[in-house]
């Protein structure tokens, strides 16, 4: 404690002497600026510009903003493989269920507990069907110890009803966090000896199919559809029941032996596998030399109970589970820590729990205390009992060659299963599931892909397969391979249903009836994925392009340059800023990279029009009383400029325009007699200054963005259905077509929104766009005027600066209705301002 309090003093007293170092640095600082008065002047007007700007800053916006787009967002227990879902329902009965599917035409996706850990519960633009709340105990009979359940019911949930009768599920994960139509849908299985996956254990099922229709199976009625359901993944249609087989509940006693690698299957042949009391059993092999395997196993017994608990308290705490967790990812260190340390320590004393106790973990003793940076994630080989000695040196050496930093390995026996068109078990197997640690960067994501195909094919050698719940990076010739009966499954799941709706990213990849669909070729466009949330945040960046269109209409108008209202302008720049920041708080992931660019983009231009502020409402009033009603020469120069300038970013970036050329063009006017002499000079100065420094800066901007950026791609990919022949144009090409499908590219910027008000006169359906099924779109009426219905939803209105009687309304619409929305605004005589791209 006293070493505690030392540190703690020191790092205090090196706090204060950084304070005085960073104040006596400053004075000094002041006193050299102050004896050398050439720079007094400069350095305070300085100092009180950027108070300036930042008391500018802080009196715009709109911080009161406080709505937020509703979080369709999936992901899994990883934190990596988030997918943007259309529409999400919690559904507490079936008639919920099937209206959901008849009254939808998109992709479906069906989720539980998210514990896979690859996308097979979620899928991009879906519907989402989350089970959860489908959570309830059909039927119990105690006496033939089975029980009917709602599948969004977790196998807590079930143990805390089937215990006081002394019953107990027959076959589950080790955790029972999971929800039974999860776990069937991956066949799970768990440390129970004698078993093999859950198939074995479930008696009956009911399905609604893609047309609704309801359906019983079993392996009497309809078998073929429950040999696909089980281990489907969710492909066949919605479990809606399932009827499972119940055990005893007995004491069970904890045992444990290490044992070489080489010596394992003499060993467990021995002593576990025919032995039926039994109920138990894994071993840990120890990374990283995978040389021995602690066993352990749990035998029925009539001792006395060790934990009171029939099953484990759920407020449990996992704070020394979590942090042993955190020493072993340390790498071989933290694993030699806990091969001589953690486990010994842990396995010293005797065990006596109830079965439901040690089948009542909650997966919350695996959380890390963060996902941000760096997660964990399982994988799980299926290697056949006789092959493991030959495998494991496979398998290090992947492991070790790769610096994966492999925290667990769980090996678990299972029998064959020759029901379910995915079995992973042709054949009596040894499970070898694998936990690990990855980073969540996109260059750790490609790691783990490499290393993991290169393991699936050493997983193949030995005639094994692997767990498809988690990150799907086999190959589709692997996973053929792997899985020779999946083209049952896939036969069974086109006959019922024959669009292949139910869906998601583990389906998509190895469904052989989509391989050759639009849908599916899509993805081969370069540039045709792009992120939703960028059709919200380049709502301020655009108002950067309308705001310099208002200020060319004002000077056409033939109105005093130095009353354009600088500051509302300012102020509407960030309360844009703040309405968007705002409505993606929660339903997007942080797009740190381009909230970045919009604040400095936002500083930029308050710098701009703060220093326009300044002047035009001092000497600019001033000079601005010897204008007369007829302009120079030079001046309407200057307001051809501001327009081929906003005429110029609305299509192009900004520092791409030639700012010298109108300078030059300026000063070489002839026309003198016109106008006021002094008005004239002084606007073409201002004007010079102004553009002189604009040509600067986009210098040297184009330089950066041309060493920073690649070349960005210049078209919006769109997925659309009709039968009517549209022509190609500039602006337009077709880059894909099937059918009545067609993938085509619109040109970005401006032309997006005057090519789509163009394609709104011909019979279009559009899917999606860029992969996105939402967009923002704002639309100029007078202030009165309210444009209703077509799914929209708007997001807020704002004013025109210069006319407070037009308002710019911003909607969020489904890319579904963006045409019939583009139709009924014309019908209202309402300007469509623009159409925001990604």
């Amino acid at each position: 404690m006293k070493k505690l309090t030392k540190l703690f003093q020191w790092v205090f007293r090196s706090l204060i002497k950084l304070i005085k170092w960073l104040f006596s640095s400053l004075k000094w600082l002041i006193k050299r600026i102050h004896q050398r008065k050439l720079l007094y002047i400069p350095f305070y007007a300085f100092i009180a510009f950027v108070f300036y700007i930042w008391l500018l800053i802080q009196l715009s916006g709109d911080s009161d903003y406080s709505k937020t787009i509703q979080n369709k967002r999936l992901n899994d227990i990883t934190q990596i493989n988030s997918i943007h879902a259309n529409r999400i329902i919690k559904p507490r009965s079936i008639g919920e269920i099937t209206n959901a599917i008849s009254s939808t035409t998109g992709p479906i996706s069906i989720g539980g507990g998210k514990f896979s850990m690859g996308g097979q519960t979620a899928f991009e633009n879906s519907l989402h069907i989350d089970m959860r709340s489908f959570n309830q105990v059909i039927a119990l009979d105690k006496t033939s110890k089975i029980i009917t359940v709602q599948p969004g019911i977790t196998w807590r949930g079930i143990q805390e009803i089937i215990d006081p009768y002394d019953l107990s599920i027959k076959i589950m994960q080790t955790y029972a966090n999971f929800t039974v139509g999860g776990s069937i849908s991956v066949n799970c299985h768990g440390r129970y000896i004698g078993h093999g996956p859950i198939i074995s254990s479930v008696l009956e099922l009911k399905i609604v199919t893609a047309n609704g229709e309801m359906i019983t199976a079993n392996r009497t009625e309809n078998q073929d559809v429950f040999n696909a359901v089980v281990g489907g993944y969710g492909g066949i249609g919605v479990i809606v029941e399932a009827t499972l087989q119940l055990e005893d509940n007995v004491k069970v006693e904890r045992k444990f032996k290490k044992v070489k690698i080489e010596d394992y299957n003499d060993f467990f042949d021995k002593n576990i596998k025919d032995n039926k009391s039994v109920v138990f059993q894994n071993g840990d092999l120890y990374p990283p030399h995978y040389d021995e395997v602690i066993n352990i196993s749990w035998e029925e017994t009539s001792k006395e109970l060790t934990e009171d608990y029939r099953i484990r308290p759920e407020d449990e705490s996992y704070w020394l589970e979590r942090n042993m967790m955190e020493v072993v990812s340390w790498g071989d260190f933290g694993k030699w820590v806990r091969r001589n340390m953690i486990d010994p320590m842990l396995y010293n004393s005797e065990k006596v729990v109830w079965r439901n106790n040690e089948a009542s973990y909650n997966v919350q003793e695996l959380e890390p205390s963060s996902r941000e940076k760096e997660t964990y994630v399982l994988q799980e080989y299926f290697i056949p009992v006789q092959n493991i000695k030959s495998f494991v040196p496979k398998m290090r050496d992947i492991y070790n060659k790769h610096h994966v930093n492999v925290i667990n390995v769980s090996l678990r026996h299972a029998l064959p299963d020759h029901e379910s068109y995915l079995s992973w078990a042709n054949e009596e197997v040894f499970a070898f599931v694998i936990y690990y640690q990855q980073g969540t960067g996109d260059e750790a994501k490609e790691s783990v892909k490499n290393w993991t195909q290169e393991m699936t094919d050493a997983i193949l050698s030995e005639n094994g397969s692997w767990y498809l719940p988690y990150q799907p990076h086999a190959t589709v010739d692997q996973f053929e391979e792997g899985f020779p009966n999946a083209p049952k499954y896939f036969e069974m799941k086109n006959r019922l249903d024959s669009t292949h709706r139910f869906t998601n990213k583990l389906l998509d990849k190895y469904n052989p009836y989509l391989k050759d669909r639009l849908s599916k070729k899509r993805s081969t466009v370069e540039g045709y994925f792009r992120s939703e949330e960028q059709t919200i945040l380049t709502v301020p960046e655009w108002y950067l392009v309308f705001n310099p269109k208002e200020y060319a209409d004002y000077l056409e108008d033939g109105k005093d340059p130095s009353d354009f209202p600088f500051y509302q302008s300012i102020d509407e720049y960030w309360s844009i800023y703040d309405r968007s920041m705002s409505l993606v708080s929660e339903a997007y992931p942080e797009n740190t990279e381009y909230k970045t660019m919009l604040q400095i983009i936002g500083v930029s231009v308050t710098m701009e029009y703060g220093v326009k502020i300044l002047y035009e409402n001092t000497l600019g009033q001033f000079f601005s009383w010897f204008a007369e009603d007829k302009m120079s020469q030079e001046e309407e120069v200057i307001i051809d400029a501001q327009r081929a300038y906003s005429d110029f970013i609305y299509h192009t970036a900004w520092y791409e325009f030639e700012f010298l050329p109108w300078v030059g063009k300026v000063w070489s006017g002839t026309d003198s007699s016109q106008g006021s002499f002094i008005r004239q000079w002084e606007r073409t100065l201002l004007f010079t200054v102004e553009f002189s420094f604009k040509a600067m800066y986009a210098q040297l901007l184009d330089w950066a963005a041309s060493a920073t950026y690649e070349a960005p791609v210049e078209e919006i990919f769109m997925l659309m259905t009709t039968t009517d022949s549209i022509p190609e144009t500039q602006d337009f090409r077709i880059v894909l077509e099937q059918d009545s499908a067609k993938v085509v590219g619109i040109t970005r910027w401006g032309a997006f929104t005057t090519t789509l008000i163009e394609l709104s006169e011909y019979d279009i359906e559009i899917e999606e766009i860029s992969g996105n099924d939402e967009i923002v779109v704002s639309v100029l009426m007078q202030d009165s005027e309210i444009l209703n219905g077509l799914g929209s939803e708007l997001l807020y209105s704002s004013r025109m600066v210069t006319n407070d009687q037009v308002k710019r309304d911003v909607y969020l619409l489904p890319v579904i209705n963006l045409l019939p929305f583009l139709r009924e605004a014309k019908t209202q005589n309402m300007t469509i301002e623009h159409i925001y791209d990604y």
